[in-house]
C-alpha cells in the first residue's frame, strides 16, 4: 500500500473568496474551515429563511413604480417569494401551518419596519443583488451585493439584515465584507462609493459609515494580508479556533472543540440574516 506522503498530498485551493468567507475566516479560521473547506451543511433556520425571502421581496420591490412601492405590496412580494422558495429550500422547515403562519406574521412585521428606514418611492437602485466577480491580485473575490444607489454625494452600498441589530460598538466588524465590496466596486468602474450602509429591519437600526479611498487601499492590503494567511492554512492544515462571545451564534457549535472547552456566554440576539 503507498503511504502518504507530503510529496503526496495536493493542498487545497480555493477558486473564488466570498466577502463573506474572508469575514469568517478574520473571525474565526474554524469557522472558515468548517464552511468553505469541509462545507459541512447545517439546516436552515427560520432566521435564514427570512433573510433570503425579505431579501427577494425588497429587491422585487423596485420593479414596481415609485407609487407602488407600499408597505402592502411589500407583503405580498414576501407571500410571492416564500411560495417559490419554500419547497426547493426549505421543504421541512415547519411542523404545522399554525407554526407557519405565526412565523409569516412575525416576519411581516419586521417586513414594515423597512419603511421607518427610507422612503423606497424616492430611491432608484443604480443595482440590485448585484453579481459580483473580480480579480484582486492573486485572489478572485465573488459575492452579491445587496443594492446600490446613486446619491447627491456619490454611489451608496446598502446591506439589508432581518435580524437584530448589534450593539454599535459591535457594528463595525459588520462592515468588513461591505468594504471589500466598495473595494471591488472601486476596482470595476474608478469609482469610490461615499457611504456604507447596514439596514437592520429588526428594530429598526441603520448604521452608516463613511468611506474614502485611503480606507479601501488599507482594506486592500488587508484583504492581500487575509489571502496570505488562508492560504497558508490551506497548505498547513490549521485553522485555529477563535473563541468568543460570538460563539453563542455560531451553527457549529455542537462540533467545535474550543467552544466545548470554553465558556462562551448566549447570544446577545438573534443570528443577523
Amino acid at each position: 500500500m503507498r503511504s502518504v506522503t507530503a510529496e503526496t498530498i495536493t493542498p487545497i485551493q480555493l477558486e473564488t473568496l466570498s466577502p463573506s468567507r474572508a469575514s469568517d475566516f478574520k473571525l474565526c479560521p474554524q469557522l472558515f474551515k468548517y464552511k468553505a473547506i469541509d462545507k459541512i451543511e447545517v439546516p436552515p433556520t427560520v432566521h435564514q429563511a427570512r433573510g433570503t425571502t425579505a431579501h427577494l421581496a425588497l429587491q422585487r420591490l423596485f420593479d414596481h413604480p415609485a407609487g407602488e412601492r407600499t408597505p402592502e405590496r411589500l407583503y405580498n412580494l414576501f407571500r410571492e417569494a416564500w411560495v417559490e422558495l419554500r419547497e426547493i429550500e426549505y421543504p421541512e422547515m415547519f411542523e404545522s401551518q399554525e407554526e407557519e403562519r405565526e412565523w409569516g406574521i412575525e416576519s411581516l412585521g419586521i417586513l414594515a419596519n423597512y419603511f421607518g428606514t427610507e422612503d423606497p418611492a424616492s430611491i432608484e437602485p443604480i443595482e440590485r443583488e448585484l453579481d459580483m466577480l473580480q480579480d484582486l491580485g492573486d485572489m478572485t473575490i465573488r459575492g452579491i451585493l445587496d443594492r446600490m444607489d446613486e446619491c447627491a454625494d456619490g454611489l451608496v452600498i446598502t446591506d439589508y439584515k432581518t435580524g437584530k441589530a448589534p450593539p454599535e460598538r459591535y457594528a463595525i466588524p459588520a462592515f468588513f465584507a461591505l468594504k471589500i465590496y466598495a473595494l471591488l466596486i472601486r476596482q470595476q468602474t474608478g469609482r469610490t462609493p461615499v457611504t456604507l450602509r447596514l439596514l437592520y429591519l429588526n428594530g429598526p437600526t441603520v448604521y452608516e459609515i463613511p468611506v474614502n479611498n485611503g480606507q479601501l487601499d488599507a482594506m486592500e492590503r488587508q484583504l492581500n494580508a487575509l489571502w496570505s494567511a488562508i492560504n497558508k492554512a490551506l497548505e498547513t492544515g490549521n485553522f485555529p479556533a477563535r473563541p468568543s462571545r460570538l460563539c453563542g451564534w455560531c451553527s457549529y457549535q455542537d462540533i467545535c472543540p474550543a467552544v466545548r472547552s470554553e465558556d462562551v456566554g448566549q447570544p446577545a440576539a438573534q443570528e443577523a440574516a
